[in-house]
């Protein structure tokens, strides 16, 4: 049954026109992802969809009975209560009838055994305990432990107005408003960002065991690619949909537009071919009947002709490659990296912090939110002193930040004004510097403060990574782009001769860009001397834990070894616990993942036989490839989830 249903939809915004003739459906339980360039309309479909915006043509449906839920990236919404009363709304019912049965209980307790109010307060207190199983009283605080705990929401935080929350902080708690809603259809625009990676993983968990239906829109290309099934894709003021993964989308996608160019460019070529002919022989009296037939049937291509959507530019960085600096580009040691706390006090983030970054290194740091990641990079950064210990930076290291704030931008001005000074008020290079970050000519004259998310974060991209730095620190450079954007971004930082330090949530860029790991927890530093050397630690949270670095981590350095068993019993006993629960917790996962497949498989052969079936030639070909996918998919699941067995029987 579809929940939502777009026909001939279309949308201007600012003046540009963002959607024309969109057609499309969302169905029950549809994984789909809403893939599209920043810029494009993603968000704005999103609203569209979601009722908070209205179209300018064509017509959306919503089925009746059926709930919608868009979690957006900047939310308004009434911030004058506390954290805990903002979630709890998810289970109205359940939470006033439980303060009812309070209630009754209290009343209760006050009456005399034989007392004549006694039978109707205990029928009435009856009706309430079924009133409260009905609205899943019984298991509505574990629903919200649970999601609290996987976005990692400190419980100090429940007890915050909202008013008081930093955006990103503000960002993880609508996320859980909206993954509590129990929605017939989730919207949910960019999720992962202010994530840590583990709260990522969780997601990716928790998308994947929705028993309902989900859009999602995420530069995660990790996540895009395991939870969804079906891919919306926005372009060229269109939406294509296609059943499959994100990977087997991308593939095929490139493959038929690649057809449709060739096709179109082999129609052009027939066009011309007959065109000569006419041009040549119409005048002839015994060529003229056959070559108006000619030109009859350059009429006939021509009405069939269907011009190719225009090829995506590639978006290539092609940073500058910077000077060489000294050998040794970080020295940090300082006994505690901290913040000032609400008692005039300074509450300590990270202990004993002793580290060393050489030339060349590209070095990831990770944590969990609030562990103290941005304060050691602002650190670094020289935005903050140490209290104790000392800060250097090496002999002609020029260190360049990108921070999540994003202040360094100019509301008033134009794209191109906002590129020009580095440019050196040459025009024609301010543009070509924009058009390699996917800025086209009518981009460049818009506005700062019009520009969406992704194009705002390209643009302060482009005005760090262009300059002179060889230091690049980079806070989180991923939130708000696209896939598209992250995989340029990551080619630039593979291929770039400087050093880096990395604070991101993204695993995909993890993997291609890092060459080792600082990972915060429980208060110290902890160095991995490789990105697989820390997914193996993950993975292992509950053997061994890597030491603190208690000497300088040089990347092939002495002293800076593998991580060995440290800690007081009661840190591994919480590691022990931890790592159980997160295993539970993916073997339900995966439980529900193979169940999904096995059930839409069934769906299918039951679909397969009925002779009706086979009355549509294209209707059953999309069926038996969805089938395809389907058994594939279902192998994969079965896979994973036999690995996980393993782990536990290990």
């Amino acid at each position: 049954m579809s929940i939502v249903t777009f026909n001939n939809v279309e949308k201007s915004y600012a003046g540009r026109r963002l959607f024309t003739t969109v057609s499309f459906s969302l169905h029950e339980r549809d994984h789909a992802v809403l893939a599209g360039r920043n810029g494009a309309g993603k968000t704005t479909l999103l609203r569209l969809i979601a009722g908070h915006e209205h179209a300018d043509a064509g017509s959306i449906t919503r089925a009746r009975g059926h709930r919608i839920w868009l979690h957006e990236q900047t939310p308004e919404l009434q911030r004058d209560r506390s954290v805990n009363d903002y979630l709890l709304e998810a289970f109205g019912d359940a939470v006033e009838v439980e303060a009812a049965l309070r209630a009754t209980e209290e009343r209760l307790s006050g009456l005399a055994e034989h007392s004549p109010e006694l039978r109707d307060t205990m029928r009435a207190y009856q009706q309430l305990q079924r009133r409260f199983e009905a609205a899943g009283g019984y298991g509505y605080r574990d629903r919200l432990g649970g999601v609290v705990e996987g976005l990692g929401l400190p419980e100090t935080m429940l007890q915050r107005r909202l008013l008081s929350l930093s955006g990103g902080e503000l960002t993880r708690v609508t996320l859980a408003r909206a993954l509590l809603a129990d929605a017939d259809l989730l919207l949910l625009d960019e999720p992962t960002n202010h994530l840590d990676i583990d709260s990522v993983e969780w997601l990716e968990g928790f998308l994947a065991a929705y028993e309902r239906a989900f859009l999602l829109v995420t530069h995660d290309r990790r996540l895009l690619e395991k939870v969804g099934r079906r891919v919306l894709a926005l372009e060229h003021e269109h939406v294509e949909t296609q059943a499959g993964d994100f990977a087997t989308y991308l593939r095929e996608s490139e493959a038929r537009h690649d057809l449709m160019r060739r096709e179109y460019e082999q129609d052009l070529e027939k066009i011309e071919q007959l065109q000569r002919f006419y041009d040549r022989f119409h005048a002839k009296k015994d060529k003229a009947k056959q070559a108006k037939a000619k030109l009859t049937q350059i009429e006939r291509i021509k009405a069939g002709l269907r011009k190719p959507p225009r090829q995506r530019r590639s978006f290539k960085l092609g940073l500058p490659q910077p000077e060489p600096s000294a050998r040794i580009v970080l020295e940090l040691k300082t006994p505690a990296v901290g913040v000032g706390s609400s008692d005039g006090g300074t509450r300590v983030l990270v202990r004993d912090v002793d580290l060393v970054i050489e030339r060349g290194e590209k070095v990831a740091l990770l944590g969990p939110n609030g562990s103290g990641k941005t304060t050691l990079i602002e650190m670094v950064a020289g935005l903050r002193s140490p209290a104790s210990g000392a800060s250097f930076l090496g002999h002609n290291v020029r260190a360049a930040y990108y921070s999540q704030q994003g202040r360094e931008l100019h509301e008033d001005e134009t794209v191109l004004q906002a590129v020009l000074p580095m440019a050196g008020q040459d025009e024609q290079a301010a543009r070509g510097l924009l058009g390699r970050f996917q800025f086209g000519p009518d981009e460049v004259e818009k506005r700062v403060e019009m520009l969406s998310g992704g194009e705002r974060s390209r643009l302060r991209l482009l005005t760090l990574l262009v300059g002179d730095a060889n230091f690049l620190l980079l806070d989180e450079p991923t939130n708000h782009l696209d896939t598209g954007s992250v995989e340029a971004l990551a080619d630039a930082l593979e291929d770039y001769t400087g050093t880096i330090l990395l604070v991101t949530h993204d695993r995909h860029l993890i993997d291609r860009v890092a060459t080792r790991v600082l990972e915060i927890r429980d208060g110290r530093l902890l160095n991995h001397l490789s990105v697989a050397r820390y997914w193996e630690a993950r993975a292992e949270r509950s053997g061994p834990a890597p030491e603190p670095t208690s000497q300088p981590t040089a990347r092939s350095g002495e002293g800076a070894g593998r991580a060995a068993p440290a800690g007081a019993a009661a840190v591994r006993d919480r590691q022990t616990a931890e790592e159980a629960r997160r295993r539970r917790a993916r073997l339900r996962a995966a439980e529900a993942a193979v169940l999904r497949e096995e059930r839409r498989l069934g769906e299918i052969d039951a679909e397969l036989s009925e002779p009706e079936t086979y009355a549509d030639r294209d209707a059953l070909a999309r069926l038996l490839d969805e089938r395809t996918v389907v058994e594939r998919r279902l192998e994969s699941e079965y896979a994973a989830w036999e690995r996980l067995v393993d782990e536990g029987d290990a």
